[in-house]
């Protein structure tokens, strides 16, 4: 699940089985969660937020805060699977205007267990992460390659920010993973039961103290 050629297959497959490209949404869709982001967006400082999604394939996540938010969002998608990056594209551009007329979405062919050969540390007021970290953690080299997504999301992320994992993981399996890999508080929420599924919003927030938050 890790390997590049493998989701090269995937999404070129998608876009040969469909007549227009699409979103493709592991757990669930944007709409299940969009209330939950947007208001957590509110919390942002005044002015534009920056917000990169790591491992975003094509998924709606961004697109719908892009297009939804009132605020003005500056959002950074990044794969690095170059077919899911041309489908986005094309998304992108057909999708309907910004939420705030300055709001800009960029697309970057990269990887995410190296953010910093893309992007500069502390850039980030918001790090997305829906299935990226479950795709790592499910793969033959297992928590290490995680263990440096989480390190890398943490290094571009401003001390104020925050890294939003979206899980199915159990906390009592991806907290201890989260505070030994990351070494910050971890907040955890749950946020949608869908087919009988719980989903998990992990939050680290490097600027804060104190033990690990229980679910809310």
């Amino acid at each position: 699940m890790d390997r590049r050629d493998a989701w090269d297959r995937f999404y070129t497959a998608k876009e040969k089985g469909a007549l227009c490209p699409g979103h493709f949404d592991w757990f669930f869709s944007y709409e299940d969660v969009s209330g939950f982001l947007l208001s957590f967006l509110q919390s942002s400082p005044a002015g534009q937020t920056q917000i990169l999604d790591v491992g975003c394939g094509t998924s709606a996540l961004s697109l719908g805060l892009f297009r939804d938010s009132p605020r003005q969002l500056h959002i950074s998608c990044l794969d690095f699977s170059p077919p899911a990056i041309d489908s986005l594209q094309q998304l992108v551009r057909e999708s309907p205007p910004p939420g705030h007329p300055l709001s800009e979405l960029h697309c970057y062919l990269a990887d995410a267990t190296a953010l910093t050969s893309t992007f500069k540390e502390g850039s980030f007021h918001l790090i997305l992460d829906k299935g990226t970290c479950d795709t790592l953690l499910r793969c033959p080299q297992g928590p290490g390659r995680a263990k440096t997504l989480v390190s890398e999301c943490l290094r571009v992320l401003r001390p104020t920010g925050n890294l939003l994992q979206f899980s199915d993981e159990d906390p009592d399996a991806r907290v201890p993973f989260l505070e030994q890999a990351g070494g910050v508080k971890v907040t955890v929420k749950e946020i949608a039961h869908i087919g009988g599924i719980c989903y998990y919003a992990y939050i680290l927030s490097p600027d804060s103290s104190g033990t690990s938050g229980a679910v809310k």
